[in-house]
């Protein structure tokens, strides 16, 4: 990760170029979708805001990659982990908030 990029640590972003916690425009973005998504009351709502997430914080590197793939590696980025077991939790959820049960798993990005 880069200086000044924002980053989510357990549903708080923290942008390091910044005093003390004070949210960036592209960190506020992030922070938007992330709960749009962990707030979604249909499979359709929980999509779409996973798309406009994968969108945000991959940008172009999303193309070619499934929902599950590019939701796998937003999480990497936006909430790591130095435990690979907790790491590994963290992007299982983070999938499940995005792909709810009933709907493939590999739908496009």
């Amino acid at each position: 990760m880069r200086a000044g990029e924002p980053q989510i640590r357990a549903h708080h972003i923290v942008c390091g170029s910044h005093p003390r916690n004070v949210m960036t425009r592209a960190a506020q973005q992030v922070q938007e979708r992330y709960d749009a998504m962990m707030f979604a009351r249909t499979p359709e709502t929980a999509r779409r805001a996973a798309h406009e997430l994968v969108a945000t914080v991959l940008g172009g590197q999303a193309s070619g990659l499934s929902l599950q793939e590019a939701l796998r590696e937003c999480c990497r980025r936006i909430r790591p982990s130095g435990d690979p077991r907790e790491q590994q939790r963290f992007e299982n959820e983070f999938i499940e908030l995005g792909i709810w049960p009933g709907k493939s798993q590999s739908i496009a990005a």
